[in-house]
C-alpha cells in the first residue's frame, strides 16, 4: 500500500512501521489504525526505504536489529533522501529489545525523536506516538498533498498497465 491516503479526517496521521515480526507489525498496524493513524507496513529495512520514497510519512518506526540492513542504517537512508529530495521530514522512533549505549548514541547523531523498548504496554506506545506525531502533522499540510497527488498518480499508471 504505497502513499497512504486517510480514510476519513479523523486520523491523526500516516505511519511506516519498520520490523522484520511480522506478528509485531500486524499488532501494531491495528493499535496504530484503532488509534486514528493510516499505517503502512515494511518487513526489511530496503522495503522501508522504498515506502519510504513514494509517500510521506509523519513517523517511520523502526526496529534496529533486521536482517540485511538494520534499522539505523534505514533510518539514515530515508533521512539522506528526504534532505536531497527537500520532501518533508518524517520524525524517526527506534523500537527495539536491544538497548544499547552505541545504539543510542548512534541514533542521537541521526535525529532519532525516541526509543520503544520491546516489549511495551500499548497504552504506553500509543501515546509516546501521539506526543511525537502531533508536532508533525500540524508541519506538512504541503507535504500531504504532494503525497496525494503521487498517489493518484501510482493509481492513474496502474490502471493505465491493467487496461493496456
Amino acid at each position: 500500500m504505497v502513499g497512504l491516503t486517510p480514510k476519513t479526517e479523523m486520523e491523526k496521521g500516516w505511519v511506516l512501521v519498520i520490523d522484520d515480526d511480522p506478528l509485531l507489525t500486524r499488532t501494531l498496524k491495528k493499535v496504530l489504525e484503532r488509534g486514528g493513524y493510516s499505517v503502512d507496513v515494511a518487513s526489511n529495512g530496503l522495503e522501508g526505504i522504498r515506502k519510504a520514497k513514494s509517500g510521506f510519512f509523519h513517523l517511520v518506526l523502526c526496529d534496529i536489529r533486521m536482517p540485511g540492513l538494520d534499522g539505523l542504517m534505514t533510518l539514515q537512508h530515508i533521512k539522506e533522501f528526504q534532505d536531497k529530495a527537500g520532501v518533508g521530514k518524517s520524525g524517526f522512533i527506534m523500537i527495539t529489545a536491544y538497548d544499547s549505549p552505541e545504539s543510542r548514541r548512534h541514533a542521537a547523531i541521526l535525529g532519532i525523536s525516541d526509543f520503544i523498548l520491546k516489549p511495551f504496554d500499548l497504552k504506553d506506545f500509543l501515546e509516546t506516538i501521539d506526543h511525537h506525531a502531533a508536532p508533525l502533522i500540524k508541519e506538512t499540510p504541503l507535504q500531504e498533498v504532494e503525497r496525494l497527488n503521487r498517489k493518484l498518480s501510482d493509481l492513474l499508471s496502474a490502471l493505465h498497465e491493467n487496461v493496456s
